[in-house]
């Protein structure tokens, strides 16, 4: 099998989890389409150096890595004024309202944990994997995802209790 062979069979079959996972991360399609370009460039140029199992991990941690670079950019560039992208939304009921205020903070007290923990939980809870194959993508022992899942759910609890203690409410 040659290398753009390998390539799509991987593209295939990771493709919409990686999309699905860079649209909830930038909420934007068009930049997330862009960014899952990108992420399986960047696994062409260095699929040679990745063994079979890891490339689960490598997709995720690369869109990870990438979605966080853009959405550093998008606010220093200041590309839009929140206030203006917020009246552009249609309005929400209040049920909904609280909804996605307690998703955004959600989301925020996941970026404040390093990048390894906020991985294994985006793959626990939005991608819906079991341990066996959260396993499998990082190339770890079920044992050792267990052990890292409870840390980072301890360090996302010390973090929400911290910074947002209104979604303890």
């Amino acid at each position: 099998m040659n290398k753009i062979d390998k390539l799509e069979k991987v593209v295939e079959s990771e493709k919409n989890r990686i999309y699905s996972y860079l649209l909830k991360t930038v909420r934007n399609p068009e930049d997330a389409e862009d960014l899952t370009q990108e992420v399986f460039l960047a696994f062409y140029r260095r699929m040679h150096n990745i063994k079979k199992p890891a490339y689960r991990s490598y997709l995720f941690q690369t869109a990870y890595h990438k979605a966080l670079n853009h959405i550093k950019k998008q606010k220093k560039n200041n590309e839009y004024n929140r206030e203006d992208f917020d009246s552009l939304a249609a309005p929400l009921n209040e049920e909904e309202n609280n909804l996605e205020q307690k998703n955004q903070l959600i989301s925020a007290a996941l970026a404040k944990l390093p990048s390894r923990y906020a991985l294994l939980l985006e793959l626990q809870f939005y991608q819906k994997l079991s341990y066996k194959e959260i396993a499998d993508t990082l190339n770890l022992s079920v044992s050792a995802v267990d052990s890292r899942l409870v840390r980072a759910k301890k360090k996302l609890k010390k973090i929400i209790s911290q910074d947002f203690p209104e979604l303890l409410s």
